[in-house]
């Protein structure tokens, strides 16, 4: 193997310890009610939650195949296979969020997002089974939470980033 395959796969890997954790704190950060019901969900059980991500898998993997056969649309059958994939690493933030609190209940819920999403990320690093099997399945079950949190009824509002007393940050006149 030639040193550069190996820098190549040393880079991707490195990308995605960096993008995934970072994806699920974006959307900790924009969406908390989201990752709230997303982590309700992955709380209930991951079974359900794999067989609803199967529908968008099937259909995902027939409308890329569909729109790569119509000439000039290679492009659109790309963009929306990454947006299937983001979609399913979203709804991944769930599980995330939910190893978080289980391990680091002290902690804020955007810290126990960060630290559950580098256990997951860290076990998606070990080889073949990480790679072939976890990864591919953290997405399937992130369509299937991002499916079943649609269904959540809603939950109570997340806990401010601040006391409310608190000056927030600004500078006293």
């Amino acid at each position: 193997m030639l040193f550069s395959t190996v820098l190549i796969w040393l880079l991707v890997a490195i990308a995605f310890v960096i993008a995934l954790p970072a994806l699920w704190l974006l959307a900790r950060g924009l969406w908390p009610e989201a990752v709230a019901k997303q982590r309700e969900v992955a709380s209930r059980g991951l079974f359900k939650c794999f067989l609803m991500g199967l529908v968008p898998l099937i259909g995902g993997v027939l409308l890329i195949a569909v729109l790569a056969k119509i000439p000039k649309f290679g492009a659109v059958a790309v963009l929306v296979g990454g947006v299937l994939i983001t979609w399913g690493f979203l709804g991944a933030g769930g599980i995330a969020a939910l190893i978080g609190e289980r391990l680091w209940p002290q902690i804020e819920p955007w810290r126990q997002t960060k630290h559950g999403g580098m256990v997951l990320v860290c076990c998606a690093l070990l080889p073949v089974v990480g790679w072939a099997v976890l990864l591919p399945l953290l997405a399937i079950l992130g369509w299937g939470i991002g499916l079943r949190a649609w269904f959540v009824k809603g939950l109570a509002a997340p806990a401010p980033a601040c006391s409310e007393g608190g000056d927030h940050g600004q500078a006293k006149a």
